[in-house]
C-alpha cells in the first residue's frame, strides 16, 4: 500500500512542480504511474486470492501470493509499455493490440496448469 502512495505522490508531485514537455518530468510520470497500477493490482489480486483461498475445500488452499505479485508487475509494466509509446507518439490501435495480446498470451501460458502432475 505504502508503495503505491509512493507511485501516486510522485505522480502528483512531478505534474504540479515539473515543465509537461520536460523527458525527465514525462519518464517520471510513467514510471511513477505504473508502479502505482502495479501496487494495486497486486493487492487486489492478493486479496482475491485470500479470499478465493478461504472459499475452498475444507483441507484448504493457499494463496498464491507469487502469482499476484506477478500479475501486478505484469500490469505495470503494460502500463508502462503503453504510456511510453505514446509519449513517443507510436501508440495506434495496432501496436497497442499487439503489446496486449502480447501481454494478455503471457499471462496465459504463466497462468497454466500442467494437465498431469510430474513426480
Amino acid at each position: 500500500m505504502l508503495l503505491a502512495l509512493a507511485g501516486l505522490a510522485v505522480v502528483v508531485f512531478v505534474v504540479l512542480m515539473r515543465d509537461p514537455a520536460d523527458t525527465l518530468a514525462i519518464a517520471t510520470v510513467i514510471v511513477g504511474a505504473s508502479v502505482f497500477v502495479a501496487s494495486v493490482t497486486a493487492l487486489v489480486s492478493l486479496a482475491l486470492e485470500e479470499r478465493w483461498a478461504g472459499q475452498a475445500r475444507p483441507r484448504g488452499r493457499e494463496p498464491r501470493r507469487r502469482r499476484a505479485l506477478r500479475r501486478g508487475l505484469s500490469v505495470g509494466a503494460l502500463v508502462a509499455a503503453l504510456a511510453l509509446l505514446r509519449a513517443v507518439d507510436g501508440l495506434t490501435i495496432l501496436t497497442g493490440g499487439f503489446v496486449v495480446a502480447g501481454f494478455a498470451l503471457a499471462e496465459l501460458v504463466l497462468s497454466a496448469r500442467p494437465a498431469v502432475r510430474s513426480g
